[in-house]
């Protein structure tokens, strides 16, 4: 009696909530109405409606507490040991050299930048939605609401968003595997199929890729586990769950019609082979319960698709209507050849027209010895649903032209298919002398595709750049280009931060607008820059990155655009662009107005790359006369610039110098050094000499005793060092009116910078032996250190010596290995410091300390700008000189009393600029 009772309670229970279940399906259809009919009360009810819905109608069959109790105490057993060592072998080979790996956490896929981006703008703050068009497709929103928990939890940024991305495979895997296991009950085949799917290529390069695909898939084979469990173990709820992930596959992307279409087919076929089981009404019950399940999780879905159906379908229509046309074509099938050939060449072509694969196939050769018997077998064995998973995606892919991310929903049950002739091998028992040999080819096929595919992924592993579309230097660009429109003008070098995607809170408004015209990046920078008006910003290159999709002219004009375009405001106006040989006549066009502001050179360092930009700054007074003149700049950027000055002629702080033999010019002039009475002393190297100027820049003398003259330094006598090249490779000593005193040539070979440390010691760069040589102001040599290569210590072609009086510690321009080394005065290493900037042969490096304000000054030949540090490598910035003069080619420094001279190899003249 108790007992009937209690059954009757059940029963009771079951049907109210399976009532409510209903009543919440059919709030949200109406609530979903009214919100695609702009009536806001339907917004909340929507989602509300929904997860009502699925909520309600698995806790109606949900187990009792007795019978929850024995399933957990079920799981303690050797299977759930080994199904959590192949849960860790996943997680412990995805992490595989992890920090060299594209996926490593600064890289991302320019999808997924979109998918992130579209998060931010359709998703968080707006009422829920199933999809929402974009562009020329409806991007279903679950993937975004799933991985946003992710990003709240963890953070806003690329490895948040790549763990998301890892437990969606995860669960495919997982799943594929009790999928295996349901079908065959052995760890051998279970084990077989775990290494397969765990090492294909095509699954493990895009575990980390993105898209909203991948949940597709996991969501497929999570519900086909649990259609198969739900009617084997004749369980309602795993019906019930079973029906609401094939609602939720569908939602979470395109490829989950795949998923439905497959079983639309194999329901028929099943009901042929299976037809007596149909007079059943238990087996009518049950798939009712999958269908209602189905219809609880789609609701929002299919909603959208009610309200929006040329939005949903059109892009794939599109690629429909072209196929069909193809198929029209006569003669038939010229038409279609154009699909047959990519499709060929996805599966069967190295290199390929593939994303993230281009260099390996979707399966490996070998393994379809192992997947066209499965396929036979698993026909033989009438799991319809496996064989049509596994192909339908394939012609999904060749109508819309095979490419290997549409190809994502059928790896998993490509490796079910493999999985069947393992198992048909272990049905050969009575036959063992078959059984073995037909076992060892199977091993040996499986080596045969496993060893390559675990050598490929390992190669990808150690670089972080072998994949071009895990887009690092995109990555990198934006978050450095970030921190510079926030206000940070010279930013560190680019890093994973944990809230990359937000503002960066904790700083004030920048007191300036900014637009920027880069290379690479087009997403990312997009998401990056979201919280910033990215749409305004990037209008400076017309959203796009320059490198690809724009030529010169396009670039040009949408800088111009831009520019007149902008709305004035009490900001100040920066302007950056990326160096790069496509533009540098764009940029050379608005240098000509660089009067109105002021110039400025950013850079950073990512992977041993460097990047630089040139900045243009534009103060608030001058925006208006600044847009009249790019109104009147040229209307194409091949055109010579217009000379425009507001500054009178008097104002320009150079020595005009230029190329020749007569007073006042120079032939390759090397090296620069300023007197105590302010006069500027020149090697000119290629005329064998040393010019005087006066502190005007009046010609003084020349001191003609010299081969091929090179760094030059001044001591607190006044007298005069010259390292010399050419035959000689010495150092003269000369008085402070160039009187011969002495030479010294101490095993020197190619002596190029000079400095004078605090106690009168020189410091040769002995670029030749690649060292630096010590000597006292007498020629005797105190110590020498350095050697070839990059070690600390070691050189490769130093260019400069630089010593601060204050601390006597030594700077050597070490130029190849891009970096600045600190020494003591007896050779002992200290520290280092990157220079990204460098690295370019011949670029005559030289480096100058200003030991009151605790400065370092750097200059290149390849730049058009003076890097400033701190005397501990932190940049502070960049100096040029004032307009009308720019540097060209500069190379050799000097600094006295707050002026910094630079000497000009490219022009053959001097600048001075004021610090």
């Amino acid at each position: 009696m108790k007992l009937a009772l209690g059954k009757s309670r059940l029963l009771t229970l079951r049907i109210l909530l399976l009532g409510l279940s209903f009543v919440s399906l059919a709030i949200c259809a109406w609530a979903g109405a009214a919100h695609y009919r702009k009536a806001p009360w339907g917004d909340p009810w929507q989602p509300i409606g929904w997860l009502l819905g699925m909520g309600f109608l698995l806790a109606a069959f949900l187990p009792n507490p007795h019978h929850l109790a024995t399933g957990f105490k079920s799981l303690i057993k050797p299977k759930t040991a080994f199904f959590l060592f192949w849960i860790l072998f996943f997680v412990v080979s995805h992490l595989w050299n992890f920090r060299t790996a594209p996926w490593n956490g600064d890289a991302l896929f320019d999808e997924s930048g979109w998918d992130l981006w579209y998060l931010k703008t359709y998703i968080i703050g707006h009422p829920y939605q199933a999809a929402w068009y974009h562009g020329i497709i409806s991007r279903e929103t679950l993937f975004h609401y799933y991985f946003w928990g992710f990003l709240r939890l963890f953070g806003f940024n690329v490895l948040s968003y790549e763990a998301a991305l890892f437990c969606i495979w995860l669960t495919t895997f997982v799943f594929t595997l009790l999928l295996v296991d349901l079908f065959f009950k052995s760890y051998i085949i279970t084990s077989v199929t775990a290494v397969i799917l765990n090492f294909l290529p095509f699954a493990f390069i895009y575990t980390f890729a993105g898209y909203r695909y991948p949940m597709a898939t996991a969501f497929a084979v999570v519900s086909l586990y649990f259609l198969h469990l739900g009617f084997k173990r004749a369980s309602p709820f795993f019906l019930s769950l079973s029906g609401i992930t094939a609602g939720l596959c569908l939602a979470s992307s395109i490829s989950g019609k795949q998923y439905l279409l497959a079983l639309v087919i194999a329901a028929p076929l099943y009901a042929v082979f299976y037809w007596k089981s149909l007079a059943r009404g238990v087996t009518w019950g049950s798939l009712a319960l999958v269908v209602f399940g189905f219809a609880a999780a789609a609701m929002p879905i299919l909603l959208y698709i009610w309200f929006n159906r040329k939005e949903y379908t059109y892009y794939e229509s599109s690629f429909v209507g072209n196929f069909r046309h193809a198929m029209q074509a006569a003669p038939f099938p010229s038409g279609i050849r154009p699909y047959i050939d990519q499709l060929r060449g996805c599966f069967f072509s190295v290199p390929g027209f593939r994303f993230f694969i281009p260099d390996t196939l979707p399966i490996p050769l070998p393994y379809y010895w192992l997947l066209v018997p499965g396929f036979v077998l698993t026909l033989w064995h009438k799991r319809f649903e496996i064989v049509l998973l596994a192909i339908i995606p394939v012609v999904g892919a060749f109508i819309a032209t095979c490419i290997e991310n549409r190809l994502l929903m059928p790896i998993p049950f490509w490796v079910i298919l493999m999985s069947f002739t393992f198992a048909g091998l272990l049905q050969l028992r009575p036959w063992p002398a078959m059984q073995i040999l037909f076992c060892a080819m199977a091993a040996l096929i499986l080596l045969d595709g496993l060893i390559p595919s675990i050598r490929y992924i390992y190669s990808k592993t150690k670089n972080p750049f072998g994949i071009r579309y895990y887009a690092q230097d995109e990555v990198a660009v934006s978050r450095f280009l970030k921190h510079v429109v926030a206000g940070e003008e010279h930013p560190n070098p680019p890093r994973l931060e944990r809230d990359e995607f937000n503002r960066i809170p904790g700083i004030p408004d920048a007191s300036y607008d900014t637009f920027i015209c880069q290379e690479d990046a087009y997403s990312i920078i997009h998401l990056l820059l979201r919280d910033y008006d990215d749409a305004k910003i990037l209008s400076f290159c017309n959203d796009y990155p320059f490198g690809v999709v724009m030529t010169e002219q396009d670039v040009y004009n949408a800088n111009k655009r831009a520019i007149l375009a902008y709305a004035e405001s009490k900001k100040d106006l920066k302007l950056i662009w990326q160096r790069h040989p496509k533009i540098e006549r764009v940029i050379r066009m608005f240098q000509s107005l660089r009067d109105l502001g002021t110039e400025d050179s950013i850079s950073y360092s990512f992977g041993g790359r460097p990047r630089t930009f040139y900045v243009l700054n534009i103060p608030n007074k001058n925006i208006h006369e600044f847009q009249q003149h790019v109104k009147r700049l040229p209307a194409t950027p091949d055109t010579a610039p217009p000379q425009f000055s507001r500054l009178p002629e008097s104002a320009t702080t150079m020595f005009e110098g230029g190329k020749g033999t007569e007073d006042r010019q120079f032939d390759s002039p090397t090296g620069v050094a300023v007197d105590g009475n302010g006069n500027v002393l020149v090697a000119d190297s290629g005329n064998g000499r040393i010019e005087k100027f006066s502190p005007t820049g009046t010609f003084v003398t020349s001191i003609k005793q010299f081969e091929a003259p090179n760094g030059i330094a001044i001591d607190h006598a006044g007298n005069i060092y010259v390292a010399e090249i050419g035959s000689k490779h010495r150092v003269q000593k000369l008085g402070p009116d160039g009187t011969f005193i002495s030479e010294w040539a101490p095993g020197l070979y190619g002596p190029r910078r000079i400095a004078i440390g605090p106690d009168d010691s020189i410091y040769v760069v002995d670029q030749g032996r690649t060292r630096i040589v010590k000597l006292s102001p007498d020629g005797q040599v105190l110590t020498t250190w350095g050697s070839g290569g990059n070690g600390d210590g070691q050189f490769n072609d130093p260019t400069s010596v630089a010593v601060d009086s204050t601390t006597n510690k030594v700077y050597v321009a070490d130029p190849r290995n891009s970096r600045i080394q600190v020494f003591d005065s007896n050779g002992k290493f200290l520290t280092k410091w990157s220079v990204p900037e460098w690295r370019q042969p011949a670029g005559f490096e030289d480096l100058v300390i200003d030991s009151k304000m605790s400065r370092l000054y750097a200059s290149s030949a390849h730049m058009e700008m003076i890097l400033v540090f701190d005397l501990n490598g932190t940049r502070i910035g960049s100096v040029m000189p004032k307009p009308p003069d720019k540097l060209e080619g500069p190379s050799a420094l000097a600094l006295v009393n707050g002026k910094l001279y630079v000497l000009n190899m490219t022009s053959n003249r001097v600048s001075v600029i004021d610090l």
